[in-house]
């Protein structure tokens, strides 16, 4: 369960006043294996996106709280605002499906220049949000295509802020993705740079060990953490 507070706020594009939620916080359960934290009735990542109903400019609470000027608002109107779409037809202010709304986000941020590890990290949860209920319309083809999208250019982006970067565990995520995208050798390779880093935690070090094992076999099903460290053997899980 998600707790937040209403708050009042300006498109910083198009000027439009609209209402946000600063969240509070919720209750975590159980992890899936590329980090997803799972939580009862809705979760945070589904809350914490706002969109213009005019413009469709998407973000996070602080992206509403940047100052732009009247030409970069126009800029966004007249070049992103056309591309941003995925809501019902004849309906450009209602809300689209969340994992939309984090595409909707990338746009913007990407429009705003965004390093890359923000961009990535807006695609994880727009993939992460097809794994969510409340259960959409999406056919399995439509979802199994856009998680290919997402997966893709995450890994992508992922990829461009590795210089530099210093978190460990970023190998970890971008072996998993791999893996699930079906890139089983990048995925090997992503999760022994993991294993050869200092101040990793020792769950994520099993857990890479047992998917790189499963990347070596040519497994990219999603798992959760529970299924990932089951000792049944006979129970491997299927393409």
């Amino acid at each position: 369960m998600v707790v937040w507070f209403s708050k009042e706020m300006t498109c910083p594009m198009c000027r439009s006043r609209l209402c946000g939620r600063e969240v509070g916080g919720g209750f975590a359960l159980e992890q899936d294996s590329d980090l997803l934290v799972h939580m009862e009735g809705k979760h945070v990542i589904q809350a914490e996106i706002h969109t213009c109903q005019t413009c469709r400019y998407s973000g996070y609470l602080k992206d509403f709280h940047i100052n732009t000027t009247p030409d970069v608002g126009e800029r966004f109107l007249r070049d992103v605002t056309p591309r941003l779409t995925g809501a019902p037809k004849n309906s450009i202010s209602s809300t689209p499906l969340p994992d939309i709304q984090y595409v909707w986000a990338y746009e913007s941020a990407k429009f705003l220049g965004r390093p890359s590890l923000a961009l990535g990290n807006l695609l994880l949860r727009a993939y992460w949000c097809l794994r969510l209920p409340p259960v959409t319309h999406l056919t399995e083809a439509e979802s199994e295509k856009r998680k290919k999208t997402y997966l893709s250019k995450a890994l992508d982006h992922y990829h461009q802020s590795l210089r530099g970067n210093r978190n460990p565990h970023l190998y970890y995520l971008m072996g998993e993705l791999s893996r699930r995208n079906g890139d089983h050798e990048s995925a090997i390779t992503y999760f022994q740079k993991y294993l050869t880093r200092r101040n990793t935690v020792e769950y994520l070090r099993i857990a890479a060990t047992k998917l790189s094992a499963l990347a070596r076999e040519g497994h990219s099903k999603e798992l959760s953490m529970k299924e990932l460290f089951s000792d049944h053997k006979t129970n491997r899980p299927q393409q």
